[in-house]
């Protein structure tokens, strides 16, 4: 039987009970920029490991607000704060649903449908539920590219759910050639981007646009992370794929450890050792939709001169990087894993300090662009008294000094201790 009730107000009662009651379990959310393969392969490996992860896969709901949202400008018949109360309460209706299914994880692991949902969903859902984990897994163009490909291959692009399969789970998923293949969200701000995108043929265009819309707006929410406090698991699945090793060449296999990183963070047990059963079935699963993976795009692999297409369709963002380099923040494979890339320092200790170092995030850029001390001296501008031996070594471009020249100063402030 089905019941027709009025969105907005129907989610604005939903909301205000669910904000009522208390919930011990934890929130997980999975965007994808990989065509779906990304996000299917943990779904699937969460299941399989049965370590206490209820799973919700591509709501439908969902794709059906990032319709909404993608014209919202035109419409105006929902406004964004309306959104945001409709995300809260449908997610915790969901995980509400599968409550008998949450074991001792006590985490219940939603997967945004799809790479091209992604920019619409994404800074809502963050804002909704800050609080919460977040997985972002993405995979490079030309590897998405022929995941698409396969996809549309196996599906065509009229999917649509075979009466002889309706449980709930199967229709209230959207399918990932849908929402994986076709882009939302038009990136109009880059300007070469149409020329670029015309020496590709319809599919493949349209798959490269879906892919780097849903990479934009991670790096475009990164960019904002200390007013958005975005802190993903970023997950790149050459790891999980066997393709690639840390740093821009092959190297090792470190599919296991990547896939344990993932499942330490999806089950909140970082502090504590996943059990050998647990590890031996998620591994098996993986390796099992490693074969799938690769069995299904083996008749779509892209030629050389089509990955170049790709690659300069990519190469007209200048965030983005390609090839076999990774996206920022990405977790490397390892036991003292961090969500959190360490800086480069491109100088040894024994060079002048500082030298080809990153600057400081809490460095002193203009916000406008401007240049308020351009007439001032060099000295001036680094608040440099020269009159005082030293004054270049101890103050470095103005910020915190790199070492400190015992001949001029001390190392300590000696009034802080008592006579």
């Amino acid at each position: 039987r089905r019941v027709r009730v009025p969105l907005v107000d129907f989610c604005e009662r939903l909301a205000t009970a669910f904000e009522g009651q208390m919930t011990s379990n934890a929130l997980c959310f999975v965007a994808d920029a990989s065509c779906g393969l990304g996000s299917d392969t943990l779904l699937n490996v969460v299941k399989e490991c049965d370590h206490g992860v209820a799973t919700i896969s591509n709501p439908a709901w969902m794709t059906c607000l990032s319709i909404l949202l993608s014209k919202i400008d035109k419409t105006h018949t929902i406004t964004v704060p309306q959104f945001e109360r409709i995300i809260f309460s449908l997610c915790r209706l969901d995980a509400w649903r599968v409550r008998n299914s949450v074991g001792v994880s006590r985490t219940v692991l939603f997967s945004l449908p799809g790479q091209s949902c992604v920019p619409l969903l994404l800074p809502l859902i963050q804002k909704v539920f800050v609080h919460e984990r977040h997985v972002f897994v993405y995979d490079g163009a030309s590897y998405t590219v022929e995941m698409g490909l396969a996809l549309r291959k196996k599906h065509g692009t009229s999917y649509r759910q075979q009466a002889s399969s309706e449980t709930w789970d199967a229709v209230s998923s959207s399918p990932s050639v849908i929402t994986s293949t076709f882009p939302m969200t038009p990136l109009r701000h880059i300007r070469e981007l149409p020329e670029k995108l015309a020496n590709l043929d319809g599919e493949r265009a349209s798959i490269v646009e879906a892919w780097m819309a849903s990479v934009d707006m991670f790096l475009d929410m990164k960019a904002r992370e200390r007013k958005n406090f975005y802190t993903p698991f970023v997950c790149r699945m050459g790891f999980l794929m066997k393709r690639s090793g840390i740093g821009n060449g092959y190297g090792g296999d470190l599919s296991e450890v990547a896939l344990k990183n993932a499942l330490e963070y999806i089950t909140g047990s970082r502090s504590r050792a996943l059990p050998e059963k647990v590890m031996e079935r998620a591994v098996a699963c993986l390796t099992e939709r490693r074969t799938a993976y690769e069995d299904a795009v083996k008749e779509c692999r892209l030629e050389y001169d089509e990955k170049i297409l790709v690659e300069k369709c990519v190469f007209t963002h200048k965030s983005i990087l390609i090839g076999e380099k990774t996206l920022l923040d990405t977790v490397k494979p390892q036991e003292d894993w961090s969500l959190k890339a360490a800086k480069k320092l491109k100088s040894c200790l024994c060079c002048i300090p500082g030298e080809g170092d990153e600057e400081d995030e809490d460095g002193s850029d203009n916000e406008d662009g401007g240049n308020e001390d351009g007439d001032k001296p060099e000295s001036k501008k680094r608040g440099l008294d020269l009159s005082v031996p030293g004054a270049f070594a101890t103050n470095n471009g103005g910020g915190r000094a790199k070492y400190v020249d015992g001949k001029t100063q001390f190392a300590f402030d000696p009034t802080m201790f008592n006579k």
